[in-house]
């Protein structure tokens, strides 16, 4: 039987509407938000330094869009295997 005006919610719908988020529940607690700091070792800091994508050297990537353009372009299939090999090692 389908009531007018009524949608089914999923039991995974009800329960996160009856629950406040950290946000409400800081509020609730007289807070301005969520009261958790965290701080990085330096090691973390480091590590995500290291993990950091490189800036691109914008001479290259003239030169190659140049080349590109002017059909000079050669690509070798068995280098970029190797290097994709070797990046992932």
């Amino acid at each position: 039987m389908k009531i007018p005006g009524h949608t089914q919610r999923t039991k995974i719908e009800r329960r996160r509407d009856s629950k406040p988020d950290a946000t409400e529940a800081s509020r609730a607690e007289g807070g301005t938000g969520p009261a958790a700091q965290v701080q990085m070792s330096d090691a973390a800091r480091a590590l995500e330094r290291a993990h950091a994508p490189e800036a691109p050297d914008m001479a290259k990537v003239a030169r190659l869009r140049d080349a590109i353009a002017n059909g000079q372009l050669k690509i070798d299939p068995e280098r970029i295997a190797s290097r994709m090999i070797q990046e992932e090692l």
